[in-house]
């Protein structure tokens, strides 16, 4: 049985943008720019901030100064990730990319990591 999963919807562009870069990473990973990685993470990290942080607190009607303070802290969280995942994408070696690309499918299309097994 499949464990749970803490997701959310994205995107087509961004799922074929994903599926599209796993794909690359394992079987062309000295053609994937190392920057294209980290932007596609961030790119999906906001993507769930902005579901699991942001979107509950318009639906419910939170006030604008709280939301801006919620969307301030997100921002700091973003740019130390930023830093810390340009550190470590770009200190990988290219036969480790094969290890991120079964990251990205485990966290965002667990269906499809399944058959990996």
């Amino acid at each position: 049985m499949a464990e749970p999963v803490i997701g959310c919807p994205i995107s087509g562009e961004l799922a074929d943008r994903a599926r599209q870069t796993i794909k690359d990473l394992r079987h062309a990973p000295e053609q994937v720019h190392r920057d294209h990685v980290v932007e596609l993470i961030l790119e999906l990290t906001e993507t769930s901030f902005d579901y699991h942080f942001q979107r509950p607190l318009r639906s419910l009607g939170v006030g604008f100064a709280t939301r801006k303070s919620i969307d301030y802290g997100l921002k700091g969280a973003m740019r130390v990730i930023r830093s810390s995942m340009q550190r470590v994408i770009r200190g990988l070696e290219h036969d480790h990319y094969a290890k991120v690309a079964d990251f990205l499918e485990d966290a965002y299309f667990p269906e499809a990591a399944g058959d990996r097994s």
